[in-house]
């Protein structure tokens, strides 16, 4: 059964100087989230308009959707790592819990 979470999450991205990302993104950006407390790494979808464009060196407050099921208790105030392939990009804290199925 295939399930999502909607987390409203502080997050701040990796300068490229830092080891983020060397360009912006914007819609269909999917990095992978991995909680302090678990070594599962879940697909995300972030909640962005066409026209949303995002730097490295952003800090940001952001809609996101975990996808799957992530098996773990959600809570306000857990933190997390944005990861593209191996290399992280940035961290977040989960503000509010919009859903979980």
């Amino acid at each position: 059964m295939s399930t999502s979470s909607e987390i409203f999450a502080q997050i701040a991205f990796l300068s490229t100087k830092n080891g983020g990302r060397s360009v912006p993104f914007g819609q269909g950006f999917s990095p992978k989230l991995v909680f302090d407390s678990s070594p599962c790494e879940y697909f995300t979808i972030f909640n962005l308009s066409d026209s949303d464009t995002l730097f490295p060196g952003d800090q940001i407050k952001l809609q996101l959707q975990i996808k799957g099921n992530p098996g773990i208790h959600l809570h306000k105030g857990a933190s997390f790592i944005l990861l593209e392939g191996q290399r992280t990009i940035g961290s977040g804290t989960i503000m509010d819990i919009l859903s979980e199925q």
